[in-house]
């Protein structure tokens, strides 16, 4: 699995040139990783992929944008309605529309105390919990799209659209990793710098990215046949350290107060009577 990992990134970079690449040696001299050192490339604007939003939207803007009259659902629909005649199935195909406008809205979820069905999912990793962050989501065009916010209700604001794409023989992007970047290097006009995974180094998945001016975009091989794509308000991104006040408790990590009594190295009590008793009878 290794050697195809590589054996992809390989081919990627070969179609990207632009790309500066080095070969960093680990502090104990055993492994070596690729690492890219220049930035994302710069392109004209990535304002296209973001569609009918704009970042800084509440959860409230986004969801008039997907359900309010001409908006993206009704967009869906119109077609197919169109070429209906007026009586029950049109009906069935309105209240489809409506269900799904319904089921949107409800979908908005909040990362607080309690933990959600997420963190089962390819999503895990771009949340934190009780730093006010919360999600939105939709199925529709061969994806599953994710909204995400932070801030507080009702001054959320939205900073990373994530659109969960199957690999497959004719869609959105192709079969295969290789093919989504290509489709994107021309959609972009730009090969995307490639870097190779490296969880050690807090990067889960193979990756090729882009930037403008106010958003990065990066599509991730998710390695089960899915391709993330992912934009992210750039002015955000940069702050989430200190956004994210609220860290992460790990729940296998040893109490303070454990750590603190066990620091000199735990002993046995009798163990210790033990030696000195036979110290005095020698």
């Amino acid at each position: 699995m290794r050697r195809k990992a590589h054996s992809l990134v390989g081919l990627l970079l070969a179609a990207v040139p632009t790309t500066i690449v080095v070969v960093a040696m680990a502090g104990n001299g055993h492994h070596a990783q690729t690492q890219a050192v220049s930035d994302p490339p710069t392109v004209s604007t990535l304002a296209g992929s973001l569609e009918a939003f704009r970042w800084g939207m509440t959860h409230a803007d986004v969801a008039r944008v997907m359900n309010q009259t001409g908006g993206v659902f009704d967009r869906d629909y119109n077609a197919q309605l169109a070429r209906m005649q007026p009586g029950v199935a049109m009906q069935d195909v309105e209240a489809e529309r409506d269900n799904r406008k319904r089921a949107f809205e409800q979908s908005w979820v909040k990362f607080e105390d309690v933990p959600t069905g997420f963190d089962n999912t390819h999503i895990k990793g771009e949340y934190t919990y009780r730093n006010h962050e919360s999600v939105m989501y939709v199925d529709r065009g061969g994806k599953r799209r994710y909204f995400f916010f932070i801030g507080t209700s009702p001054g959320e604001r939205l900073w990373k659209i994530y659109d969960d794409i199957p690999l497959k023989q004719g869609g959105l992007l192709g079969a295969t990793f290789q093919q989504a970047v290509t489709k994107l290097n021309v959609q972009f006009s730009t090969p995307g710098r490639i870097r190779a995974a490296n969880p050690m180094g807090g990067l889960a998945h193979t990756t090729a990215d882009w930037q403008d001016g106010n958003t990065h975009l990066r599509a991730e091989d998710l390695g089960d046949g899915n391709v993330a794509v992912v934009m992210e308000e750039r002015s955000t991104l940069g702050n989430l350290a200190q956004l994210r006040v609220n860290k992460e408790v790990d729940p296998l990590a040893m109490d303070p107060s454990i750590a603190a009594v066990t620091r000199g190295g735990i002993s046995d009590p009798n163990a210790v009577h033990a030696q000195a008793d036979a110290g005095r009878r020698h």
